[in-house]
């Protein structure tokens, strides 16, 4: 297998005179030759950085692309930051992991904290630049860190997930071997944040095979603004969360999928129902349902998908396989003894290892304690996710093991949730829920232990403090949380009550 530097940097760098569209970002096309010119005026500003752990404002902008690269070709490690979630979190992320340093191609962004240096790469130039050709190919370990991804946590504090070089060139390695033929003729959708970890598939592979690239801006409809970019520029491969074909699929009539050869979906559980209203425009294409938690880098296993066996592998609730794991990930049920189990059909804990697997938790002994697990010498991720094996040990996705959801592909503890209404209402105690809304995409629902009262300014105070997807949609009331035999919070009484 490659190490980073040959499987990403070379590649990537080895088109720096490319007249070859890069990415399309809001309609203005950049050349890889840009590109590359950008990516060598910012590496000139934090080359002498003398930390390696950098904040990355992380908005939809050529320069900000053009940071990851210099920050990698330094051998440095992005910190990206929602440019849609409240700035409090922001200087909780970056106080976490000791960064004083963020770049951003916003020269209006700030920070309160005094400690933190905002480096402006508002003005790096996309032409007239004369070009040096002096990115060194500095030799840093594969052990070295490539970005960290702050997650909800269910302490109220988000957990940083730490992927190293060697974590990319694995993925990428894996991402090979799984039947995707990707080439420089490609023009493939990045439609995620950079604080959710499906993007960096999404810019990632693109760039290793030459391709070209097109974001969605922020603040737009995602799902519309999609298929105004299957009509212009006839995307030929998309990477989406199922929510946002779940959002189309009642626009059919004018979604245009002729282009398409590739479908890649991850980040929540993909229905037969939603993939089977998306093929029925095109059953030429093929689609790949991925699996995989930011721990272990992006994805970890895969199951194919065309018109042969678009009818195969469908758990009870309508759940698509996904499949079996990567070339460079290993996998493992365990039941509740912490037995591993192998028969067909039995439920248990997915369990995962590899080179693709997280080094761990920033600063986080206890979380790493509790998720990481020794077995048979081997270090494995406990996922937390309840699967099965199916026909010939296909992987059958059941649910979570925990009060862990994911609303629009983003991953949230509930107990964060949970926790941070009761820091604002000064200790009142509150359940938070998942539900379905009409159209069928998963919501949050607050349920708080009091008589009905006024919780507007509540309502504010969490819409400042969280992102937009972890403010509770519904807020309901009852005098008496209910509690079940072992003591412990009775959600399904709750559900049911509520009819959630």
């Amino acid at each position: 297998m490659k190490n980073f530097q040959q499987a990403f940097l070379k590649p990537v760098f080895g088109k720096k005179d490319s007249q070859d569209v890069s990415f399309c970002i809001n309609d203005t096309e950049y050349t890889y030759s840009q590109l590359y010119d950008l990516t060598e005026q910012v590496y000139d500003v934090v080359k002498e950085c003398p930390e390696n752990n950098i904040g990355l404002y992380a908005t939809d902008d050529i320069r900000t692309y053009a940071a990851i690269l210099a920050l990698w070709a330094c051998g440095k490690a992005y910190v990206p930051l929602n440019p849609n979630q409240p700035k409090d979190r922001h200087e909780e992320v970056v106080s976490s992991v000791n960064a004083h340093y963020i770049l951003s191609a916003d020269s209006k962004y700030y920070l309160s904290q005094t400690d933190v240096n905002i480096i402006s790469i508002s003005d790096v130039k996309v032409d007239g630049y004369v070009r040096k050709n002096h990115i060194k190919e500095i030799d840093i370990d594969d052990s070295a860190l490539a970005y960290i991804i702050f997650t909800s946590g269910s302490t109220g504090t988000p957990k940083g997930v730490q992927l190293t070089r060697g974590n990319v060139a694995a993925f990428i390695d894996s991402m090979d071997n799984v039947g995707l033929d990707i080439t420089s003729q490609d023009r493939c959708l990045q439609p995620f944040d950079l604080t959710f970890d499906f993007s960096v598939s999404g810019y990632v592979i693109p760039l290793v095979k030459g391709a070209s690239i097109y974001t969605i801006p922020q603040k737009v409809i995602k799902f519309t603004y999609i298929a105004g970019l299957l009509e212009d520029y006839n995307l030929t491969v998309l990477q989406m969360v199922p929510s946002m074909v779940r959002n189309l699929l009642p626009y059919m009539e004018e979604v245009k999928l002729d282009s398409v050869r590739y479908n890649i979906f991850c980040g929540e559980a993909l229905t037969g129902y939603v993939l089977k209203g998306w093929h029925d425009a095109n059953d030429d294409m093929v689609s790949y349902n991925m699996y995989g938690p930011t721990e272990d880098t992006v994805f970890c296993t895969y199951y194919r998908i065309d018109k042969t066996n678009i009818d195969q592998f469908l758990s009870n609730n309508d759940i698509v396989s996904i499949g079996k794991a990567f070339c460079n990930s290993r996998l493992l049920i365990l039941n509740e003894k912490d037995e591993i189990i192998k028969d067909e059909n039995a439920e248990g804990e997915l369990c995962l290892c590899g080179k693709q697997l997280t080094p761990g938790y920033w600063e986080n002994d206890s979380e790493n304690a509790a998720r990481f697990k020794q077995i048979s010498g081997e270090r494995y991720y406990r996922t937390g996710d309840i699967c099965y094996y199916g026909t010939d040990d296909n992987l059958m996705f059941v649910g979570r093991k925990d009060f862990q959801v994911k609303i629009n592909g983003f991953r949230v503890e509930l107990g964060e949730i949970e926790n941070r209404y009761s820091t604002i209402s000064g200790g009142i105690f509150s359940v938070v829920l998942p539900y379905m809304n009409e159209q069928g995409n998963t919501e949050l629902a607050i349920v708080i232990e009091s008589q009905e009262y006024d919780v507007r300014n509540h309502k504010v105070q969490m819409a400042s403090e969280l992102p937009a997807y972890e403010v509770p949609n519904k807020w309901l009331f009852m005098p008496s949380i209910p509690l079940n035999s072992n003591g412990k919070v009775d959600r399904k009484t709750i559900k049911e009550y509520f009819d959630l």
